[in-house]
């Protein structure tokens, strides 16, 4: 994990690298449900359309997690997703997944978050592991009032079994906002890298994701 983490950071900067070779550009959308339960614990609901590329078609995801938010820096997740292909039977996706969010630092209202997720993957019923190393740089707004924009900026690094190396390098600008009540949004612009042959080389895309917090 330690080289991932090396990777993550030499990779920084370079999250937006431009390649002349043909891509893709893309829609994500996004409806994300949060409910708690209790005080330390909350559960998650994913509802999402995007593109992990292993495939040419486009694809949906389900996903369910359980959040385990006892510690003050960090909070643990731990839960289930199902892609599949929305024309055909060609891919399906059974995936395991297990994370670590722990705030690094703190600069007044700038947070850096490091999340490391291990997913144990069965694609077309073969089975397989992926390791992720995110970096996450955002503004806490502090307003009460108004959209309270919290602008922020990503990068990940991901290790995948099927290609004993690095395969993809990912990154993320965008901002989330308050709407009304338990309503937020998160928009942000995205590029991803795919490495190692990996077709379509990258995929540039606009996420438009729906929160309901309760």
């Amino acid at each position: 994990m330690l080289s991932l983490r090396r990777a993550l950071f030499t990779t920084l900067l370079l999250c937006p690298l431009q390649t002349k070779a043909q891509g893709t550009s893309e829609l994500w959308p996004e409806i994300d449900l949060y409910w708690r339960p209790a005080e330390h614990q909350r559960t998650f609901l994913e509802l999402s359309s995007s593109s992990e590329r292993e495939s040419s078609k486009r694809e949906a995801t389900i996903g369910l997690y359980q959040d385990y938010l006892r510690l003050p820096r960090a909070f643990f997740r731990a839960g289930y997703r199902f892609t599949f292909s929305t024309h055909d039977a060609s891919y399906r996706e059974s995936r395991g997944v297990a994370e670590a969010n722990v705030t690094m630092a703190n600069w007044g209202k700038l947070r850096l978050i490091n999340r490391t997720r291990a997913e144990l993957r069965w694609i077309n019923g073969d089975e397989s592991y992926r390791l992720r190393d995110r970096l996450h740089l955002q503004r806490v707004s502090s307003d009460t009032r108004g959209p309270a924009w919290a602008p922020y900026v990503t990068c990940e690094v991901y290790y995948d079994s099927r290609y004993a190396g690095l395969s993809r390098i990912a990154g993320r600008i965008g901002t989330e906002a308050k709407i009304r009540g338990p309503l937020r949004t998160d928009v942000y612009v995205a590029r991803q890298n795919n490495l190692r042959g990996i077709s379509p080389p990258y995929v540039d895309a606009l996420g438009l994701i729906m929160k309901l917090q309760y």
